[in-house]
């Protein structure tokens, strides 16, 4: 997914991609990290997929995602997440190029 950007001073449009993420997400303990972590990286445009648990509660897990790509479509990125019961619970980077 592109998105267009504007650009006041020379008035040109941009297409910017989204090429890393790295987001915070709180996800069930019984929804296998593998798993997971392929669901994501099957995504169009994802390239690579790093999941690293930080925390882990009697019911849930907070894992930091890392998805790199030439073109990753978030909007995507959070349907495949929430699909497996967990929730963003922020979006802690993001590289984009044009």
């Amino acid at each position: 997914m592109f998105i267009a950007s504007y650009s006041k001073k020379h008035d040109v449009r941009h297409n910017v991609y989204i090429q890393r993420m790295v987001i915070d997400v709180l996800k069930p303990r019984e929804v296998d990290i593998i798993e997971f972590s392929k669901a994501l990286g099957s995504v169009d445009g994802i390239n690579e997929v790093t999941t690293s648990v930080t925390e882990v509660d009697v019911k849930t897990e907070t894992v930091k995602v890392t998805v790199k790509g030439s073109n990753i479509d978030f909007n995507i990125v959070m349907k495949v997440i929430e699909g497996y019961g967990a929730v963003i619970r922020s979006i802690d980077e993001v590289s984009v190029s044009k």
